[in-house]
């Protein structure tokens, strides 16, 4: 009796916790492949002017602790409702390059692609970081397929 009484203790356990787990949020990136350049980093912030992001403020929480992390942000980037997605410029210590990621503010099932309005602005934005970099294709690389909207 006391067995069957722990056995159903614990499973009641198990699948409450295994409803509770972080919410997944769909993303994309572009990793440079070279060391980086201070005109990069410009360029990229153009690609995410362009396509309707605004830097986040220099006293943001956020990016103050970004830059402290040991691959620090060199910036952050989101629209002005806050609702989309953010964009993330993170200089890598180790190889000195740059890591662009792009994430979603909605959440989403786990290994989803961007969708909807994240999907569009991506898109936008892919699309202005090879105007940027045309003719240097090989200078950089993204991490996933595009989405489809």
């Amino acid at each position: 009796m006391r067995m069957s009484v722990w056995l159903a203790g614990a499973a009641l356990l198990l699948s409450a916790t295994a409803g509770r787990c972080d919410p997944y949020y769909a993303s994309n990136g572009i990793d440079f492949v070279v060391p980086v350049d201070e005109l990069d980093a410009a360029a990229i912030s153009e690609a995410a002017i362009h396509s309707g992001f605004f830097p986040v403020a220099e006293a943001d929480p956020r990016l103050v602790a970004a830059r402290r992390a040991a691959d620090p942000a060199y910036e952050i980037w989101e629209t002005r409702s806050h609702k989309i997605a953010t964009i993330t410029l993170t200089k890598m210590t180790r190889t000195n390059a740059f890591v662009v990621t792009y994430v979603a503010k909605d959440p989403s099932r786990k290994d989803a692609p961007l969708d909807g309005d994240a999907c569009r602005k991506w898109l936008v934005f892919s699309s202005s970081i090879r105007l940027e970099f045309r003719n240097q294709e090989r200078k950089y690389r993204f991490r996933a397929p595009q989405c489809t909207p």
